[in-house]
C-alpha cells in the first residue's frame, strides 16, 4: 500500500437521519443515504447529477452541494482509502473497499455502501489538530486536505511510509534513523553509529542536506519539522550523546 496514494475521509454515521454507527462498526461497512437514487456501480459524476436531479428535485446550488457529497462517496473514495468516523468520544479508523449497492436495504436507507475494515479506536484527543478539524466538519463526507501521510494516522495503524516513497522522492532522515534501528535487532554489527553516518553519505542528496534546506525553509512548520528530526537523530544516537556529556 502507497502512503501517498492514500486519501483521508471523515463520515457521518446517519444515513437519512438514522443513526447507524453501531451497524457500521458491528458489519463493517459505511452507508452515505440517498437511497431514491438506484444502482451507482456504473455511474459517472455527470450520471449521478442527473441522477439527483430526477430523484429528488435538486436544482442549483441544492444539487451542486449534494452531487458533491454523493459523487466524493461513489468516485472520489477509492478502495484502501482511510475513513474516521466518531462514537461516544472515540474515532474508529478503518480501510474502505469497493461501492456496493445493497437494493434489499432502500428502506433502511443504507443501499449505497462500502465494505470498511475498522482497524483502530482511538481518543480523539489524541489526533492532530488538523485531523480534529477534518472531525468537525459538518458534511456527511469530508476529504483531508492535506497529504495522508502528515494526518498521523499512518503511524497509529502501523503504517510504514519508508517502504512507500516512490524511487524520485528523497528518503527522510528519521525513516532511514527507524529502519536502521530495526536492523539493530537483528544485527549486532549495525550497533555503531558510524554505519548510520556512512549510509547517509551514500545518498545523491544526503539526508543532512535535506535536514539543513529544511531549517532554511520560510514555513516554519518545516523548520520546526527537521529541527524535531535532528534531536530524535541526537537523542537516539549513543556515541552523540556520550561526546556531548
Amino acid at each position: 500500500m502507497n502512503l501517498f496514494n492514500i486519501n483521508l475521509f471523515q463520515f457521518k454515521t446517519k444515513p437519512e437521519g438514522k443513526e447507524k454507527a453501531s451497524e457500521f462498526l458491528n458489519e463493517g461497512f459505511i452507508a452515505i443515504g440517498w437511497s431514491k437514487v438506484l444502482d451507482m456501480t456504473t455511474m459517472a459524476k455527470e450520471d449521478i447529477r442527473d441522477a439527483l436531479s430526477s430523484a429528488y428535485g435538486y436544482s442549483g446550488r441544492s444539487l451542486s452541494t449534494n452531487l458533491g457529497t454523493v459523487n466524493t462517496f461513489k468516485n472520489v473514495m477509492r478502495k484502501g482509502d482511510v475513513v474516521l468516523i466518531t462514537q461516544d468520544g472515540f474515532v474508529h479508523i478503518g480501510i474502505i473497499g469497493d461501492y456496493e449497492y445493497h437494493p434489499n436495504k432502500v428502506k433502511d436507507g443504507t443501499c449505497h455502501r462500502r465494505s470498511c475494515d475498522w482497524r483502530k479506536m482511538i481518543n480523539k484527543e489524541e489526533l492532530k489538530e488538523e485531523v480534529k478539524s477534518l472531525l468537525r466538519n459538518m458534511t456527511t463526507v469530508t476529504k483531508f486536505p492535506h497529504p495522508f501521510v502528515t494526518s498521523g494516522i499512518g503511524e497509529i495503524l502501523g503504517m510504514v511510509a519508508k517502504h512507500e516513497i516512490p524511487p524520485t522522492e528523497h528518503t527522510h532522515p528519521i525513516d532511514i534513523w527507524e529502519e536502521e534501528k530495526e536492523d539493530k535487532q537483528t544485527s549486532p554489527n549495525e550497533k555503531d553509529p558510524e554505519k548510520l553516518i556512512s549510509r547517509l553519505g551514500q545518498l545523491g542528496t544526503t539526508a543532512l542536506e535535506i535536514l539543513e534546506e529544511e531549517m532554511q525553509s520560510e514555513d516554519p512548520d518545516r523548520r520546526r519539522k527537521a529541527a524535531v528530526d535532528i534531536l530524535s537523530i541526537i537523542k537516539n544516537n549513543p556515541k552523540t550523546t556520550t561526546e556531548e556529556e
